[in-house]
């Protein structure tokens, strides 16, 4: 492609409807989400938080990089993984070189709890009727995000989740 094709007003604009495509998507599915987790009294961003703990077992997420993700304050956050804490969900653990850091993990009981949610989205979406498969999909947004975000003054906030390992999945 041309360089002046890349710079067209025309693929600006297609890039600017993918936005609002996508934020569309996202309330979307966060509302998808929402419905699938709250029998198990969890909100999306509390699905989300322990999705991301168990994703990440190799390598724990601080506390602020969570918050980060999920797109919480700290306060917001702290409050939240402290009622999943209380509720025996996830555990803390701090970084032996800044105790300030503060790591959050599933404990065995948050991750048999989680590996009982996770088949309720295979009974509640049909995944066989989606026309792009979604490993697909996120490592476009993936390199999308890296090629937008390295145009950016800001750094953009990007977590890499690795794949799942849970039977439950």
């Amino acid at each position: 492609m041309a360089d002046s094709e890349r710079t067209s007003p025309q693929l600006v604009v297609e890039l600017i409807r993918m936005a609002i495509e996508m934020a569309s998507c996202e309330k979307t599915m966060r509302a998808a989400i929402a419905e699938v987790v709250s029998p198990f009294s969890l909100s999306e961003n509390a699905f989300f938080v322990l999705v991301l703990c168990q994703q990440n077992l190799e390598e724990p997420l601080p506390q602020a990089a969570l918050a980060r993700t999920v797109g919480l304050s700290p306060a917001q956050l702290s409050n939240l993984v402290e009622q999943l804490r209380q509720d025996g969900w996830i555990e803390s653990s701090r970084d032996a070189n800044d105790r300030r850091r503060q790591f959050w993990t599933l404990t065995p009981d948050g991750n048999r709890r989680l590996g009982e949610i996770l088949p309720k989205f295979h009974e509640a979406w049909q995944f066989d009727q989606l026309p792009v498969d979604p490993r697909t999909l996120l490592e476009g947004f993936r390199q999308l995000v890296a090629l937008l975000g390295s145009s950016l003054k800001s750094r953009p906030t990007t977590v890499s989740v690795h794949p799942a390992t849970s039977q439950a999945a």
